[in-house]
């Protein structure tokens, strides 16, 4: 569906998508921006010595650009199958079992979405440093949407894991995200710290 109508989807009274596809979509956006910012910079005078990593940093932004947007619909789907386990009735024997594997499930996709969110982050930072100059607020943007984006997929992987038995996932869960979030952190203040160096100066 077209942009609009996505937005519209998900201002609806739907529970999906939610807030899972919100934040795949906003690391989209930032691998996006990160492409563009590689896109003015190579070819252009002055960062003939930044032009091969920035092709190699491209090439991988748009690899995760297309990733995340597949992700929007995978976590889309993903929670209509625990919203449809949810409603299997009581009597059915197998049907906690059922909704804990919609849970596990539901818990990839926005996991994966954090660790993409977190390695464009770290994308964002190479263009920041290594970018075009008149661009280092499309990379100051581009880290802004991931870590928005990463941030928005944790909350959707906790709130799973609230509601799920297995003791032993949620523990080696918790543990990366606890990783991703001290990293994202990191990364977000570096960032930061670049671009507006870069705009005061």
């Amino acid at each position: 569906m077209k942009l609009c109508e996505f937005l519209d989807e998900l201002a609806s009274p739907s529970a999906a998508p939610g807030g899972g596809s919100a934040s795949a979509l906003l690391c989209s956006t930032a691998a996006s921006l990160v492409c563009m910012v590689c896109h003015l910079t190579i070819g252009k005078k002055g960062y003939e010595e930044s032009e091969p990593e920035l092709k190699r940093v491209l090439e991988e932004a748009e690899v995760l650009r297309k990733k995340t947007e597949d992700l929007i619909d995978e976590d889309t789907n993903a929670f209509k199958k625990v919203m449809a386990a949810y409603k299997i009735p009581e009597e059915n024997t197998q049907r906690n079992v059922m909704i804990q594997n919609a849970l596990k499930d539901a818990t990839a996709t926005p996991l994966e979405v954090a660790r993409i969110g977190v390695r464009i982050l770290e994308l964002a930072k190479i263009v920041a440093f290594r970018g075009n100059i008149n661009s280092v607020s499309d990379a100051g943007g581009a880290a802004l949407a991931a870590d928005a984006g990463f941030r928005g997929a944790i909350f959707n992987v906790k709130i799973n894991l609230k509601s799920m038995n297995d003791e032993t996932f949620k523990g080696t869960t918790k543990i990366e995200l606890n990783a991703l979030e001290e990293r994202g952190k990191v990364l977000m203040e570096e960032v930061n710290g670049i671009v507006s160096f870069k705009l005061s100066n």
